[in-house]
């Protein structure tokens, strides 16, 4: 994995989320970020409905910024 180019917003990327297990504690949270995906991670590969949610966010479906 890449490190993140947006380090002053990494805190509300899922990468860094899931890593202090808010999948496990707030699952209602966290099925709100990735619901309805339309962005994909092109450092993780993870998908969430809003592009701040991701590191490196893509149109899902395509690999274009």
């Amino acid at each position: 994995m890449q490190p993140c180019p947006d380090l002053k917003n990494h805190s509300h990327h899922l990468c860094k989320l899931t890593a202090e297990g808010l999948h496990r504690d707030q699952p209602e949270k966290y099925k709100g970020l990735v619901q309805d995906p339309g962005y994909v991670c092109k450092s993780c590969g993870r998908v969430a409905a809003e592009k701040e949610s991701l590191c490196s966010p893509v149109l899902l479906g395509t690999w274009e910024d």
